[in-house]
């Protein structure tokens, strides 16, 4: 689906605060609230997957959070993607290239539950294996959320 900048504009002031209402939207963009309304509408059939929060995690005692490069054995690649899919630690699994198979995101209270869960993976047939301490996150899920610098897009 291919969106016209008014469009992109409306996702954008979404994506920088999915709680905003439409009548501020509406102030902001000069678009009317019944216009808006029936966009939203039609992006929550397809577009809009998912509405949520981002959390700071460390906040809530989550002091380590790792990003992990796999290149598993074919074989195994099925069962691995199901256990981390159910992993309660595992924020995000992305299919990539570049001589793996596997980039997980996952989130853990300290390196003891970080531990257990890189047991756990030996139990897999992992060919490869490169983990990444993130220390902080410097620009997160902004991609489209400025309303601003949509015309650049």
């Amino acid at each position: 689906m291919s969106l016209n900048e008014k469009e992109l504009i409306i996702l954008s002031h979404l994506r920088q605060n999915a709680r905003k209402n439409l009548t501020k939207i509406s102030r902001q963009t000069g678009i009317p609230v019944s216009t808006l309304f029936d966009k939203l509408r039609k992006y929550q059939q397809g577009i809009i997957t998912k509405q949520t929060v981002l959390l700071d995690f460390s906040k809530l005692g989550f002091d380590v959070k790792v990003k992990t490069l796999l290149k598993i054995a074919k074989d195994q690649k099925q069962e691995l993607t199901t256990y981390l899919i159910n992993s309660p630690s595992v924020n995000s699994i992305s299919s990539v290239t570049g001589g793996f198979d596997l980039l997980i995101e996952a989130i853990f209270r300290n390196l003891k539950e970080l531990e257990l869960f890189s047991d756990q993976l030996e139990g897999f047939n992992i060919k490869k294996k490169e983990e990444f301490f993130v220390v902080e996150d410097i620009k997160r899920e902004s991609f489209l959320a400025h309303p601003d610098l949509i015309e650049l897009i």
